[in-house]
């Protein structure tokens, strides 16, 4: 487990579809969530689609993060052996946590989280032309891809098919409200020099999930 300051850090999330963003919309006084085919929302709102154009630091990361608590570990599975004190430790999958905390400006990562009054979810990002539910069996456009550029190393650690597990709010009577995110992602993590090559855009494997 690792934490560091906003200052520290920048942080760029895209979805993990070439051709899709998530874009939240508002008519008559309520919010509607979709997939759309283009590059950017064209409400502002919502959440760009995995391109090399939409990771560019600084232009692109998010704003005002206060802080980042970044897990990396796996899990695993006990095997006893008869006559053996110690078991096998056999390795099922990656598991790494991600938790953004931000002062909070809209209510984007709320209806994401929570969905909108028609029912759509942007938890699992997107799938095909429209959105995950995750109901269905995961393809290589689940969730986010979040790209986080530590300041000090100059180095990318890229977190792919991120999937939104908790959002909380914090209130304050006499100050900022602020927001934390938490996504989990079961995939191998990237760590990258830079983000000018094909690593930090491509598609995740089929054979990764």
């Amino acid at each position: 487990m690792a934490y560091f300051l906003g200052s520290d850090v920048e942080v760029v999330i895209t979805t993990e579809s070439a051709t899709h963003n998530v874009t939240l919309t508002e008519t008559t006084n309520r919010y509607t969530l979709s997939a759309a085919n283009a590059a950017v929302p064209s409400t502002g709102l919502g959440i760009n689609r995995l391109e090399h154009l939409n990771q560019q630091f600084p232009d692109d990361a998010l704003v005002d993060i206060t802080g980042v608590d970044l897990g990396i570990g796996s899990m695993d599975e006990d095997i006893d052996y008869l006559g053996h004190n110690t078991p096998l430790k056999a390795q099922v999958r990656k598991n790494t946590t991600l938790t953004l905390t931000f002062k909070r400006k809209n209510v984007v990562f709320d209806v994401l989280f929570s969905g909108d009054d028609q029912g759509n979810f942007g938890r699992y990002g997107v799938k095909g032309s429209g959105l995950g539910d995750g109901l269905s069996e995961p393809t290589i456009e689940l969730g986010y891809r979040l790209v986080i550029k530590l300041k000090a190393s100059k180095e990318f650690f890229v977190i792919r098919n991120c999937q939104m597990t908790a959002n909380n709010i914090t209130l304050s009577p006499d100050g900022t409200q602020e927001q934390s995110i938490e996504f989990t992602s079961m995939v191998q993590p990237l760590i990258r020099a830079n983000t000018n090559d094909t690593e930090c855009d491509s598609p995740t494997g089929a054979g990764e999930l």
